[in-house]
């Protein structure tokens, strides 16, 4: 019998990229992959913005909706989650 191993979860910490695509998804719910490129390319490169989209949709901080020409993005609650401010004691 093979002996169970629990790892630790690893924690997400998201990058200034990934915070600029949520913050172009929720200031326009339900927008395509190229309207974040065109949004952030004066920022970022449009290779490191479709990588860091794809990141979040693997992890469920957006949520990626079939369209008949492209995905269509849509932040979910984790999504915004991530995007509040973090809460000072």
């Amino acid at each position: 019998m093979e002996k169970i191993t629990y790892e630790t979860p690893e924690v997400f910490v998201p990058s200034p990229t990934h915070i600029d695509i949520l913050q172009a998804v929720a200031d326009k719910q339900g927008c395509h992959i190229s309207h974040v490129v065109h949004t952030l390319q004066s920022a970022h490169s449009e290779s490191s913005v479709r990588s860091a989209v794809r990141v979040l949709l693997s992890k469920r901080y957006l949520d990626g909706g079939k369209s008949s020409s492209e995905i269509v993005l849509r932040l979910t609650s984790r999504g915004r989650l991530l995007l509040q401010p973090a809460a000072t004691c």
